[in-house]
C-alpha cells in the first residue's frame, strides 16, 4: 500500500506471505514519511553477530522491493529512453539494506511473439548491487551479487502513463 506522488512512489505498507518446500513466513513493513517504522517477521529470526547491522538512518529514504521494481523509473518517452536506467534506488526488503544502481546500456527494439504480447522499445539497465547492511560480508551470494557486472533489467514503457516497467 502507498501512494504515487509528483516525486515517486511513496510505500505506506509492504506485506508478503510465502510458502515453499520446508518454509513458510511472513513478512510485514510500514513507512511513514518516506522510512521504515516497523518490520515484523514471522518467523522471528534470532540476531546474528555477523550480520552487518541496519541503522536507523539507513531505513530513510527506501523502497520496498515491488515499489522499487515497479513504481520507480519514468519518462515521457515511450521509445526504450536510456534515461530511465539512469538512477539509484534505495531498497529495504525487511532484512538487508542495499542500492540498485542502474546505468544505461543499449536500447532494443521487442517484437511480440503473440497476439497478447508486447511490441515496442526497452531501455536495457546493468543493475549494480551494493549491499549496505542486514548480510553477511562473508555471504557468497552477496559477494557474487555485489561483483558482478552481468545483471540487467529490460524496462518497457507502460502504454498511456509515463512508467517504465520490468
Amino acid at each position: 500500500r502507498g501512494k504515487y506522488t509528483g516525486v515517486g512512489p511513496e510505500p505506506s505498507m509492504y506485506a508478503l506471505n510465502y510458502s515453499g518446500g520446508d518454509k513458510s513466513g511472513q513478512l510485514r513493513m510500514t513507512f511513514d514519511g518516506g522510512a521504515v517504522t516497523q518490520v515484523s517477521m514471522i518467523p522471528r529470526k534470532l540476531p546474528n553477530p555477523h550480520v552487518i547491522p541496519v541503522s536507523q538512518e539507513q531505513l530513510e529514504g527506501v523502497l520496498d522491493p515491488m515499489s522499487a521494481a515497479f513504481l520507480h523509473a519514468r519518462s515521457d518517452n515511450p521509445n526504450g529512453d536510456p534515461k530511465v536506467c539512469d538512477q539509484t534506488i534505495p531498497v529495504f526488503d525487511g532484512e538487508q539494506r542495499f542500492n540498485l544502481i542502474l546505468t544505461p546500456k543499449r536500447t532494443v527494439r521487442v517484437q511480440k511473439d503473440a497476439s497478447t504480447g508486447y511490441s515496442g522499445f526497452a531501455a536495457v539497465c546493468r543493475v549494480k548491487f551494493i549491499p549496505i547492511s542486514g548480510y553477511r560480508p562473508d555471504n557468497p551470494g552477496i559477494k557474487l551479487m555485489q561483483e558482478t557486472n552481468e545483471i540487467e533489467v529490460w524496462l518497457v514503457s507502460l502504454r498511456g502513463t509515463d512508467h517504465y516497467v520490468p
